[in-house]
């Protein structure tokens, strides 16, 4: 069973992660490695509510894509939308 943990921005002062802010690129990829580890099937969905959070959301893309993240096992949403590249 796929599970799906939820990043979520809603300001420049980090990611939440389950109530827990995360301030930087690491935490972000080392929380994200733990967590994985339990859950080899699981998705990273980055959810921000707006666009102009730029910097969390870049935190927790980088973050991510270095826990090992991409493709299939990740997406982000602008304010309930996909991100187009």
């Amino acid at each position: 069973m796929e599970k799906l943990v939820v990043l979520r921005i809603s300001d420049n002062d980090g990611v939440d992660l389950n109530g827990v802010k995360l301030r930087s690129t690491s935490e972000v990829a080392e929380a994200l490695e733990k967590i994985g580890a339990e859950n080899s099937d699981m998705t990273v969905s980055v959810e921000a509510t707006d666009s102009k959070w730029y910097e969390s959301i870049g935190k927790a893309i980088y973050g991510s894509h270095r826990a090992g993240f991409s493709g299939e096992r990740f997406r982000v949403l602008i304010d309930g939308k996909p991100l187009k590249a």
